[in-house]
């Protein structure tokens, strides 16, 4: 009776770290980035479908493409700095012993590097080629805490190569087209362990993938008067369908395997799947040239958020029914909402060499209360940003910019009870944090 009752918690346990460690957070409106240049961090990116100052319009706007007059390089890197900390409970049914107050770290460093190229064909057309990252997460809780059975780690990265191409329709009128050849990558690990099978039972539950999809973005370009031009860009959604493989790792695998500890009997899928869809979004920029030392920009991004349903995925290696099983269906319902995101910013040319920039922002999040949670403990967010550009010669140029972002107030986190199965999960806390954004770019004129 002992025995079947533990294997039960077990089971639970289990379905806990399968269902919970899917998603987590970065510092990001849930993993939307907005860091594809790295000019745009002195700024926080205002203005950025309008201004076309540089080769990054190409995936900004690439009707922006035709006010770069000669073949351009953008060469840029992000670093991202988060520091996340939860204060509170985890309990899970199947570990009723579990101690009462959980505490962790869910900071990390991450990078986002960039590259764009444009080159005018005549007066008309030109082109442009980028590759960037526009959505990414990455959140190390580690495996000290009692966090750790709901999430270790968890790392969603997708790359954006870029084609494109802007075409003046009239003096004051462009328009543009990109098509966007993606790759998405995911890996997520958490912890799984029962006291049934002593003080060591800690067991890795992992699961990775990667998928290949394709989407398009589009843009309109205006100047109303010689020192005011505006913007509209639209980046349509892209369907992923991640597949790889999920393993079970340590001693709750081996028990469920072959009922004993001793030997290493892993639980392997190697057609786990995992349906991601990347949300479309539409920029409305604005710039204006006030005079010649003084710019003023602003820019509005809508997210249209609700495509995120739910997450599932499909054949997980896990414990069902008190058995080994690679055919696990994890479901965690999301319902995530529309967003805005604004920023406002200025710039300042000191000199012929020296230009500097400041924005601020704010950013909604997508997801409900009543669904964040310890893996995404989203919530609206400001910015503040600085930057500036030294133009070293007629050919080669630098930019420099940092954005601080920060949470205006602690996070509560108290979502209903998570379940798969038998498994019930409930975690009551709050969440606090900030990070930090720094920027470099070279830019290299090809005359």
């Amino acid at each position: 009776m002992t025995r079947c009752f533990a294997a039960k918690k077990l089971l639970q346990l289990m379905c806990a770290a399968g269902i919970l460690g899917l998603s987590t957070s970065s510092f990001a409106t849930a993993f939307q980035l907005w860091e594809q240049d790295g000019a745009s961090i002195g700024d926080y990116h205002a203005g950025r479908s309008a201004q076309a100052r540089d080769a990054s319009t190409a995936w900004y706007n690439p009707a922006g493409i035709t006010r770069i007059k000669n073949q351009q390089i953008v060469v840029g890197d992000v670093a991202i700095l988060t520091d996340i900390r939860y204060k509170g409970t985890v309990r899970v049914n199947s570990i009723p012993r579990m101690p009462p107050n959980a505490t962790a770290q869910g900071g990390s460093f991450s990078q986002v590097p960039n590259f764009h190229y444009v080159a005018p064909i005549n007066d008309i057309i030109g082109f442009g080629l980028s590759v960037v990252a526009p959505f990414g997460l990455k959140t190390e809780y580690g495996r000290d805490s009692s966090l750790r059975y709901a999430a270790v780690s968890t790392q969603i990265r997708v790359v954006d190569i870029s084609p494109s191409i802007g075409l003046n329709l009239a003096k004051n009128f462009s328009v543009g087209l990109g098509l966007d050849w993606q790759r998405a990558s995911a890996q997520f690990t958490q912890t799984a362990g029962a006291s049934l099978l002593g003080p060591n039972s800690d067991t890795a539950s992992s699961a990775k993938g990667r998928s290949y999809a394709y989407g398009f973005h589009t843009g309109l370009l205006y100047q109303f008067i010689p020192s005011t031009r505006v913007g509209l860009a639209y980046n349509s959604k892209v369907e992923h369908v991640l597949r790889g493989s999920s393993k079970l790792v340590g001693p709750v695998a081996n028990y469920f395997n072959t009922k004993s500890t001793l030997k290493e009997f892993p639980v392997v899928s190697t057609n786990a799947s995992l349906a991601l869809t990347l949300p479309a979004y539409t920029t409305l920029s604005l710039f204006h040239q006030l005079n010649p030392q003084w710019a003023l920009k602003g820019t509005a991004v809508y997210t249209q958020w609700n495509v995120v349903r739910q997450v599932q995925i499909l054949n997980f290696a896990s414990i069902q029914n008190m058995a080994a099983s690679n055919k696990v269906t994890v479901t965690i319902p999301t319902s995530y909402r529309n967003t805005w995101n604004f920023a406002v910013g200025s710039e300042y040319a000191a000199t012929d060499k020296f230009t500097f920039r400041s924005g601020v922002g704010f950013d909604e999040s997508p997801i409900p209360s009543k669904f964040r949670n310890v893996q995404i403990p989203d919530n609206k967010r400001y910015a503040l940003a600085l930057g500036g550009h030294y133009q070293a010669t007629k050919k080669l140029g630098f930019d420099l910019g940092w954005t601080h972002l920060f949470f205006p107030s602690d996070i509560a986190i108290h979502p209903p009870e998570q379940a798969a199965g038998d498994q019930k999960v409930t975690t009551n806390g709050v969440v606090n944090g900030c990070a930090d954004i720094f920027g470099a770019q070279l830019t290299w004129d090809i005359v």
